[in-house]
């Protein structure tokens, strides 16, 4: 995974998530995405801005936050 703070990415939202307007969208490979700002926007392209890198058993995924 190539992705650094800073890094802007357009996502499809693929469902809500566990925060307050919170989305969660997946890259090509599989990454998980958690799109701060992004919530009731399933089914949506949102771009975002890549605010870090967490690491979970289940491999890595990304923190973003959704622009305007």
């Amino acid at each position: 995974m190539g992705y650094r703070y800073g890094d802007e990415i357009e996502i499809v939202i693929d469902r809500d998530g566990l925060g307050c307007d919170e989305g969660v969208g997946h890259l090509p490979d599989d990454t998980m995405v958690v799109v701060a700002g992004a919530g009731g926007m399933v089914g949506q392209a949102v771009h975002a801005t890549v605010l870090g890198i967490e690491s979970t058993r289940l491999g890595p995924s990304l923190l973003a936050n959704a622009r305007g």
